[in-house]
């Protein structure tokens, strides 16, 4: 390929989301899941609006250094104490 060709696909890549390959990836070991005994997946039928927000809000707490929550596994685990806490004092 070109230089102009290359250039032009960097670009494009990054008005997609897409990073430098330069950049380091936290890549989890595993020994994180079953340190906390996340040892069964679960896969979920949403909407892409649906996706989309879990991923925003998932994103937000993962990011934030005093947040307990790491990743979307302990997200949704955080979402749904949630969900029975409030409901347990509501009803």
């Amino acid at each position: 390929m070109d230089n102009a060709t290359t250039q032009a696909s960097v670009v494009a890549g990054r008005e997609l989301g897409f990073s430098s390959r330069a950049e380091p990836t936290i890549k989890m070991d595993g020994r994180r899941l079953r340190s906390r005994g996340a040892n069964t997946q679960l896969n979920l039928k949403v909407t892409a609006a649906e996706k989309d927000a879990i991923l925003k809000e998932a994103s937000r707490l993962i990011q934030d250094p005093s947040s307990p929550v790491s990743n979307i596994g302990e997200f949704v685990v955080l979402a749904v104490d949630f969900y029975t806490t409030r409901s347990k004092t509501s009803g």
